[in-house]
């Protein structure tokens, strides 16, 4: 099936052109590297021997797996960064998918998000915390989910 290519320019969506799933190109700048210990949780919260929790965060305890991993310098990574901050604005926000190590929370594969989330400074980001969701300053846990729910949230 035909996919619309879209252009978003603050809250209006214009269509530029019909194009096929197969000339979707693969831009290796902005595939963010592997991180094993998220996959691992991932695997394991949907197998139900990891809880997941829903909580509000505080930006200052998020931190990105990888520090040398930046989708903004990328043209597409930059307007996808700028099309969530516009959805936040609207009030369409976007969870993330985080876990603990040590003292901060691990973003793994929402890099776009989490630098949406830098841009406007909130103080705290909605997340779903793989694991243990306990750390001060963490508000509103809510969980930990039904392993079912967890694989209908991440499959449909």
């Amino acid at each position: 099936y035909p996919i619309l290519q879209v252009v978003c320019h603050s809250v209006n969506c214009i269509p530029r052109k019909y194009i096929s799933p197969r000339e979707i190109k693969f831009i290796p700048e902005l595939t963010p590297p592997v991180d094993p210990v998220f996959n691992y949780l991932l695997e394991e919260a949907v197998a139900g021997r990891v809880p997941v929790y829903f909580a509000a965060i505080p930006l200052a305890l998020v931190v990105p797996f990888s520090e040398d991993y930046h989708p903004e310098d990328h043209p597409v990574g930059k307007q996808m960064i700028d099309d969530i901050f516009e959805e936040w604005g609207r009030g369409d926000l976007k969870f993330m998918w985080v876990y603990l190590r040590g003292e901060q929370f691990v973003v793994s594969d929402d890099y776009g998000t989490l630098a949406a989330a830098k841009l406007g400074q909130p103080d705290y980001l909605p997340c779903w915390i793989l694991g243990n969701p306990h750390l001060p300053g963490v508000k509103e846990i809510q969980g930990p989910m039904i392993p079912d729910q967890v694989k209908k949230m991440l499959f449909g």
